[in-house]
């Protein structure tokens, strides 16, 4: 039997519901008596009820008489109801979130250096993906290959959203890439990058050949390497993050006169 209670509904209000399906129009007495309810809630209840638009009240007979509305319009207006209440939470939770972010970051330390790690192919993607949703100014990609055993069809499409969501909050996003990289990247992913946020001027691509590993660099002070077995070549064994802003300069440094004489992508190209 259906649980009317995940819409909503306390246990009186759906034995009251229930019972008027079955009995047609009634006196609340009668609907107390067949369903359970006690004489001294039914009142109540039947008015919760009437209010959710799940019955309708006739109230020029003596005694006032009950009709159940039919339950397709009556849980549809249920389900409106709790949506609606739902929503409201959301809009709250999403304002109280924004309020503690702000307050919280105006309270964090400035550490000089702290460095984390993430062994495995999955923790090490949600490290990445973490950093990359904490961006504030700036994200900077390097790669030279396609780690085993991930699968641009599959990773793809969870980095673009990452990417255009810090794109949208007013992040540069610079990703370098090797020819080799370049040539892997299926073309629906080309198709995605060559439209909304990605046609922005913070989104830039470009290729080289002179690349012998990856990096990546968050707000220019924060640096993810990730770890290579020594082997197989092409497989990643984790992720360190490093937290260094003098060392992630001095990279950056690097990075920007690579980045100078390297080639610019452009994603409407097949």
């Amino acid at each position: 039997m259906a649980d009317l209670s995940e819409l909503g509904l306390t246990t009186y209000e759906d034995q009251a519901y229930r019972t008027l399906l079955g009995l047609g129009a009634t006196t609340a007495k009668t609907v107390a008596t067949e369903s359970g309810v006690p004489e001294g809630r039914i009142y109540d209840v039947l008015s919760t009820l009437e209010t959710r638009g799940m019955i309708r009240s006739q109230e020029a007979s003596r005694p006032k008489r009950y009709l159940a509305v039919e339950p397709e319009v009556a849980v549809e207006r249920l389900a409106e109801g709790k949506i609606r209440e739902l929503e409201g939470q959301i809009d709250r939770y999403e304002s109280i979130a924004s309020q503690a972010s702000e307050e919280l970051g105006s309270e964090t330390a400035v550490e000089e250096r702290f460095w984390t790690t993430a062994i495995g192919t999955v923790d090490s993607l949600e490290l990445l993906f973490e950093r990359i949703d904490a961006a504030d100014s700036d994200v900077v990609m390097v790669a030279d290959a396609v780690p085993s055993p991930l699968d641009l069809d599959e990773v793809g499409p969870d980095l673009l959203d990452r990417l255009a969501r810090a794109i949208e909050r007013g992040v540069d996003v610079s990703l370098l890439v090797s020819e080799n990289i370049l040539a892997e990247i299926p073309h629906t992913l080309f198709d995605r990058a060559s439209s909304g946020p990605f046609d922005a001027k913070q989104f830039s691509v470009r290729t080289t050949e002179t690349l012998h590993g990856s990096l990546y660099l968050i707000d220019g002070d924060e640096l993810c390497f990730p770890v290579v077995s020594p082997i197989e070549r092409d497989r990643v064994l984790g992720l360190i993050n490093l937290k260094d802003p003098t060392f992630a300069l001095e990279l950056e440094e690097q990075f920007r006169m690579l980045w100078e004489s390297s080639t610019i992508v452009d994603a409407d190209v097949d």
